[in-house]
């Protein structure tokens, strides 16, 4: 044999011994990459296992909300819902209402009351949410009305105590009176009873006022005269109360009479009465967007423990007092769109702040809070 042959006899026998290792390679990476295959199958189907539980859990969740839930395509046609969704949907479907074009915001649905919400979708679709709050606004009502009970019950029960004692007074100095011939003593208990009796009929006319404040025509003044009426009612010099003034107004401008007179006349005979002497007030008047007078006096304050109570109807700190003064100055003020509030509770010097809203005529001349 030449070396010639030899030679490709031996490249021939390397190249099929290549060959064979390479086969050999080659089913081990197969037999490796199927192995690895399996367990990537495995794992997968173990994914989609978990997959669709959670997915179940989650479906199993959004029909089971109170709250109806929409899945809105583009076109805003239905893609999913919920069974409240579907029950809200036939309630509106009777009522020949269209529930997926409702607006977000609260409206009612042949007495239901519900309440819709739109969240946008990356997709361009929408997410529907509808509430059913029947339950809710019904439990509104009940609470608002069992309120309105409790305060009846509460506003009788200071009413019969309030007019319960100087009716105690005057049926007892009516039966000394029958029981004496004495003139002068006569005289004395025929006093008595009509002060009890005045004091009754204050207590039913500030009763009817607190029940009508917006009774009676509106009376313009200037804001001097308010203050000179308000003094003159409580008693005290106008030489005591002093006026300080921001924006466009001065003493001379004209506001609603009537209702600030009343509600001025209250604030100083309680500041009157609480220094018990000479007391000094000072009454800052603001014209901006609203009328606006702050009220403040040198006494002792209102004490920290009542500034909650103080506008509550038949709650007083006087013994005499029957406690509708400051509570008939804040329903008078909730009809002109005011309001009366204490600055500083706990503080000496009360201040209180009373805001209507302000109105000025050609040449300034009114400022009316209607």
């Amino acid at each position: 044999m030449s070396g010639t042959s030899l030679q490709g006899e031996l490249d021939i026998r390397e190249g099929f011994e290549a060959f064979i290792d390479a086969s050999r390679r080659l089913e081990q990476s197969y037999s490796e990459l199927q192995s690895r295959a399996e367990t990537i199958d495995l794992q997968l189907a173990e994914t989609n296992r978990e997959l669709e539980r959670t997915l179940l859990e989650r479906e199993m969740v959004f029909s089971s909300l109170p709250v109806g839930l929409f899945s809105l395509g583009a076109d805003n046609e239905i893609r999913w819902r919920n069974a409240e969704g579907e029950r809200l949907q036939g309630l509106a479907t009777r009522a020949r209402e269209e529930l997926v074009g409702f607006d977000e915001g609260d409206r009612d649905i042949k007495g239901t009351s519900i309440r819709v919400r739109r969240v946008g979708m990356p997709d361009g679709g929408t997410l529907l949410l509808v509430e059913d709050r029947s339950q809710l606004v019904n439990l509104e009502r009940e609470v608002d009305r069992l309120d309105r009970l409790a305060g009846l019950s509460e506003l009788a029960l200071g009413i019969a105590h309030e007019i319960k004692n100087p009716l105690n007074g005057v049926m007892g100095f009516a039966a000394l009176l029958q029981r004496t011939d004495d003139g002068e003593r006569k005289k004395d208990y025929a006093k008595k009873i009509g002060c009890g009796l005045e004091q009754v009929d204050s207590i039913v006319k500030a009763l009817l006022a607190f029940a009508r404040p917006s009774e009676g025509r509106l009376r313009m003044s200037p804001l001097q005269q308010v203050i000179n009426e308000s003094c003159a009612s409580a008693g005290i010099p106008t030489s005591r109360v002093s006026m300080t003034f921001s924006g466009a107004c001065d003493s001379m401008f004209k506001v609603e009479a009537s209702a600030l007179t009343r509600v001025l006349s209250n604030l100083f005979l309680n500041s009157a009465e609480a220094k018990k002497g000479d007391v000094k007030i000072r009454v800052h008047v603001d014209l901006a967007d609203r009328l606006t007078l702050t009220v403040a006096d040198d006494g002792p304050g209102v004490p920290r423990d009542v500034a909650d109570k103080i506008f509550q109807p038949f709650y007083s700190t006087k013994d005499r007092g029957h406690g509708l003064g400051l509570a008939l100055a804040c329903r008078v003020l909730s009809f002109l769109d005011g309001k009366l509030e204490l600055l500083n509770p706990g503080e000496p010097g009360a201040r209180f702040r009373v805001t209507s809203p302000a109105h000025i005529g050609s040449n300034s001349e009114v400022c009316s809070g209607i």
